[in-house]
């Protein structure tokens, strides 16, 4: 069982996301959060295999978020999943510890793909992250 942790500011993206992943037998939604700030606490809490977060949100932005978690949880798996392009930040936060880096178009099946992937200690990339990555 993969537990699950969503940290996005937006009820229904929250909500829906949930809801998409209770139909997967393999994965659990273990807590939510609305930013940056409940988002360390859900990592603290040990409650969650994967934060799926988002970038803008108030108080602490996913960004910031992102290097607190990683600073005291190297090993916790963080997908990120904005509604900003790709090209503008994927390569920047993969290196600074994000262990995807999905854009909120993206198919629902291949949330679950990415959160899959790095509950593995893997890292998910899409194509065009790859393409820039090489580059």
């Amino acid at each position: 069982m993969i537990r699950v942790g969503i940290v996005d500011d937006h009820a229904i993206v929250g909500s829906g996301l949930r809801q998409y992943l209770s139909d997967h037998v393999d994965l659990r939604v273990t807590g939510e959060a609305a930013n940056g700030i409940e988002a360390l606490e859900l990592a603290r809490a040990g409650e969650v295999d994967v934060l799926v977060m988002d970038l803008s949100m108030p108080d602490q932005s996913g960004v910031d978020a992102l290097s607190a978690i990683k600073a005291r949880f190297p090993d916790l798996a963080v997908l990120i999943l904005s509604g900003f392009p790709q090209t503008h930040y994927a390569t920047t936060l993969l290196r600074q510890g994000a262990s995807g880096y999905l854009n909120k178009e993206c198919d629902p099946e291949e949330i679950v793909t990415a959160i899959r992937t790095v509950a593995r200690g893997r890292r998910y990339i899409t194509a065009a992250v790859a393409e820039m990555l090489a580059d």
